[in-house]
């Protein structure tokens, strides 16, 4: 497995687990008669805002960052 394959799979965890339990958490606070909308906002935010580090923790792993760019020109001469 590769350093980004690992990178990924933990991000992914990372991102999806937490919202999935504020998720939850809504339906059952909806089930109680409660008000469940600030867990909706906050798994909504959480994904958000994940979603950006995720994207700077790419961004910041991939080759092309440190500089090692390639293309499928370059791959085919």
């Amino acid at each position: 497995m590769t350093k980004e394959t690992v990178v990924a799979r933990t991000l992914l965890v990372l991102v999806f687990a937490p919202a999935g339990g504020m998720f939850g958490q809504a339906v059952a606070v909806a089930a109680a008669g409660r008000e469940w909308w600030p867990w909706l906002v906050a798994a909504l935010v959480w994904l958000v805002l994940s979603g950006l580090v995720s994207m700077a923790v790419s961004s910041l792993t991939s080759p092309r960052h440190h500089g090692q760019v390639s293309s499928r020109f370059d791959e085919h001469r």
